[in-house]
């Protein structure tokens, strides 16, 4: 009986732990592990780890933003055992948030939040110690009452084993010595514990008065509910896959363009990049992070037509006044209805978009992502973990560098601008990811020359970026004559010749390809003749890229070469009419 009495004694002498109770819903946080921009929104996957045990159970989480897209929410899971996701069920939730919502978690409101709950966590630990400390010195005075019984109620003895009375009396000397220690220990446990959750308990007081200073904004999130059906204990991880509208990503390029020494050595290094910006309501840190093509949010089909109704207008009758003005006008407005209509329809078409587009140290290369290409979209993986901050700043990234083999062109338009520029052509490579539009930063020789754009760029398309004014090839245009008169014996028609020389060095000491491009007027009227005379240097294109009146001429000329270009026409017209320009 000593035995077991003893090992009862040093069981109860151990705090005992609360009992945990049951809850069917189990919250659970979530955390951002990957991200996946489009041009306009993105998709957002959360992971939450859960302990889970044999049963239904409802997994609550609360940390969604409240933006998020409708019906674009989806639940996936794994787990050391197979189970069961049913229903998901979704509302909106407000929370207190900061003022200054562009950053929260460094704000004094939740600095203090945090403190609070922290300081209530450690106040509820002492108020647990302190109730098994208490149960401690009840068991002590429960101990002292057994000298004074026959047995140990309600366990029942087996015939003729020894009472507690049988233990002697330096049995019950020692006990009662532990007993004695014990409950001054509990005591003094007491009296500690008191004392710190009283301290804590004021300091929580003290900064729930700042707290209530702090102003406080509601903020809008997305709660969840997820039921779960599991046939045994067991870890698993849940994946939250939704969409968000507030986020996009915009392609952006450095076009660096090595001219080199020697004729046809020149190399082009295209580097694209994506500048990412969101405000969707959460950060995004050190996430793994993916920039797609596809544009989820614009439509899924292509709209439909219909039908167009035509039919003729009934013109109302016209007054006398209406028609005698309408007698009146009609000598001057005949012919030139159709002429005025189609120099409208001229003057109405938009203008061509222009094409902006001590040792040996080693250099640092950029980090490139990894491109998966599909059928109808490419993915641009990001290498490492990537923070972007809700504030819609731009966070920039690099994506791939090419080199390419371009061929370079100097191109003047001397009418408008008698500088040289220099521009490199390029075939964008078969199989390649589309190069999408954007901005350029263009660089040559190493030095920052301007800013230029890329339209959209297919596999095998070709490209021209320019690259800056060239010094070295000289361009002039003089207009050498410029004559009106009349010409005809009963019909009579004005004219106007005009006569203009080119001249073009290169003082370059290679060979440069050469593009002078110059115009001559064209007319939207028959009876308005344009035509170039005979000692015009013929063109190497007219009408240059669909353009009407637009002329090149395409060269090459020698290191110290000089080219002369004559471009002389004549425009002819009613003798009593004007020209309109």
């Amino acid at each position: 009986m000593r035995p077991v009495l003893l090992v009862i004694i040093a069981l109860l002498l151990f705090p005992c732990a609360d009992d945990m109770a049951f809850a069917g819903d189990i919250p659970a946080r979530s955390a951002i592990v990957h991200v996946t921009v489009f041009p306009s929104g993105a998709q957002i996957v959360r992971q939450a780890d859960i302990d889970l045990e044999a049963g239904d159970h409802v997994v609550v989480i609360k940390d969604l933003p409240g933006r998020l897209v409708g019906g674009s929410l989806r639940v996936e899971g794994e787990g050391e055992h197979s189970f069961e996701i049913g229903s998901v069920d979704m509302r909106s939730i407000f929370v207190d948030r900061p003022a200054n919502g562009d950053a929260p978690d460094k704000s004094e409101r939740e600095r203090l939040e945090k403190q609070i709950e922290r300081l209530g966590d450690e106040s509820a630990l002492l108020s647990s110690r302190i109730r098994a400390a208490e149960t401690q010195r009840r068991l002590m005075e429960h101990l002292a009452d057994l000298p004074g019984r026959t047995a140990i109620p309600p366990v029942e003895r087996p015939a003729g084993a020894p009472g507690v009375a049988a233990m002697s009396a330096e049995d019950w000397g020692r006990i009662f010595d532990l007993m004695g220690t014990r409950m001054a220990m509990a005591d003094d446990l007491i009296l500690k514990y008191r004392q710190q959750r009283r301290q804590k308990n004021r300091e929580i007081k003290r900064l729930k008065k700042r707290l209530a200073l702090q102003p406080a904004k509601k903020e809008r999130q997305t709660e969840i509910r997820v039921a779960i059906a599991a046939g045994a204990a067991m870890k698993a991880r849940l994946k939250i896959k939704y969409q968000v509208r507030e986020a996009s990503w915009r392609p952006f390029y450095d076009a660096r363009l090595t001219t080199g020494k020697k004729a046809g050595a020149a190399r082009l290094r295209l580097v694209r990049r994506a500048a990412i910006r969101q405000k969707s309501g959460e950060d995004w840190k050190n996430v793994s992070l993916s920039l797609s093509t596809t544009r989820p949010q614009q439509g899924a089909q292509a709209p439909v037509l219909l039908p167009e109704r035509l039919d003729l207008l009934v013109p109302p009758p016209l007054s006398g006044y209406v028609r005698g003005m309408a007698r009146d006008n009609m000598p001057n407005a005949k012919g030139a209805g159709p002429a005025m209509e189609e120099e409208a329809m001229e003057l109405a078409r938009p203008a061509p978009m222009l094409k902006k587009r001590q040792g040996r140290s080693l250099q640092a290369h950029e980090r490139k992502a990894g491109i998966r290409q599909y059928a109808f979209q490419a993915v641009f993986d990001i290498r490492g973990a990537t923070t972007v901050l809700q504030t819609g700043n731009e966070k920039k990234v690099a994506i791939s560098s090419d080199e390419i083999k371009p061929a370079l062109l100097i191109r003047a338009v001397p009418k408008l601008d008698k500088t040289a520029y220099v521009h490199a052509r390029f075939t964008h490579a078969s199989g390649a990811v589309p190069l999408l539009p954007g901005a350029v930063a263009l660089y040559r020789d190493g030095t920052f020359t301007g800013n230029g754009h890329l339209p959209l760029v297919n596999a095998g398309e070709e490209q021209e970026l320019g690259f800056g004014a060239d010094d070295a090839v000289r361009v002039t245009r003089a207009e050498i004559r410029r004559s009106k008169g009349k010409t005809g014996v009963f019909s009579k028609s004005k004219t106007d010749e005009r006569r203009y020389v080119i001249r073009v060095k290169n003082l370059h000491a290679v060979p440069v390809n050469m593009e002078i491009i110059d115009q001559i007027p064209y007319s939207v009227n028959e009876k308005i003749l344009v035509s170039l005379l005979p000692g015009t240097t013929r063109p190497s294109h007219q009408n240059l890229k669909d353009k009407r009146g637009i002329l090149s001429w395409n060269f090459k000329l020698d290191a110290g070469g000089e080219k002369k270009i004559n471009l002389e026409y004549t425009i002819s017209w009613p003798a009593d009419r004007e020209l309109s320009r």
